[in-house]
């Protein structure tokens, strides 16, 4: 079975990056940006944050810390029973508060690279 992870905030960086590095792992990759087009092609682009994360098994959020917060608000309720949201901010005070309000049955927070790594392999 192909895992399927999103990852909101493709266009950046981090996010570019990732979806690369689980393209190349046979991950099914959905991206959605609302800021920058996106421009790889082994990326499912999504219409809407929410249609993003729908159906997938993962959620990988490569956003600006200041929008981490207000985006976890918008798609935890979303997400698909037992998937799981992975953010990489920096900055955790206001983001680990929305992740506390989040269903327990939906979270998991990794701030390690490297451990975030070995869940997905």
């Amino acid at each position: 079975m192909i895992k399927k992870i999103s990852i909101i905030g493709i266009s950046g960086s981090m996010g570019a990056w990732f979806g690369n590095y689980f393209n190349n792992m046979g991950f099914e990759v959905t991206g959605y940006d609302s800021e920058k087009e996106i421009k790889s092609k082994y990326i499912t682009k999504a219409n809407s944050l929410v249609g993003a994360i729908l159906n997938t098994d993962y959620v990988l959020l490569c956003t600006p810390t200041k929008k981490t917060p207000e985006i976890i608000r918008l798609i935890s309720k979303e997400m698909k029973r037992d998937s799981f949201l992975i953010e990489i901010s920096s900055q955790k005070s206001k983001t680990s508060h929305a992740l506390l309000k989040m269903q327990k049955k939906n979270c998991l927070q990794q701030s390690y690279f490297s451990q975030m790594l070995n869940l997905l392999q």
